[in-house]
């Protein structure tokens, strides 16, 4: 099972689940669902908010020198606990489900409103679960005691 796992999270790394979720999006919209400029305004709001707090995080990573990359949560150097990370573990995964979000209303999905906690669902077990994994066995008790005070998702 553990080997099957390996293969999905290398299949499908998280931007190709957003994008295909997105996919998801666009073909479930139903018109009549949307409320014109309502939907677009807080769309535009939220993904405004997400693309900020991810290019944020991304900043945050790359200026303390550790990995991106969630398919290497081994070559973590250090553990980033400021900024964005000081009231979410996955601050990335967190804009990400808001972007899902903000592109279900755009649209006018209800299926892909109902399938955000989904996405969420999916990441956590592909991708988080392995990650926070790797960061228990690096820092150790830093870790312990960095996710006793921060959640996971907010």
């Amino acid at each position: 099972m553990r080997n099957f796992v390996t293969r999905l999270r290398v299949w499908f790394p998280p931007p190709l689940i957003l994008l295909l979720f997105f996919v998801t999006d666009v073909l479930t919209a139903i018109p009549r669902f949307t409320f014109d400029i309502v939907n677009i305004v807080l769309s535009v709001l939220l993904t405004g908010v997400c693309i900020t707090m991810i290019l944020h995080t991304a900043w945050q990573m790359s200026t303390n020198g550790t990995t991106l990359n969630p398919l290497h949560p081994d070559r973590t150097t250090k553990l980033v606990t400021v900024g964005c990370y000081a009231w979410s573990r996955n601050p990335i995964y967190l804009g990400m489900s808001g972007l899902q979000l903000s592109v279900a209303l755009c649209f006018g999905s209800l299926v892909g409103i109902l399938a955000v906690p989904l996405f969420m669902f999916v990441v956590a077990r592909l991708h988080i679960h392995v990650e926070e994994v790797q960061l228990r066995k690096r820092f150790g008790l830093e870790w312990e005691r960095y996710t006793q005070r921060v959640r996971r998702w907010l």
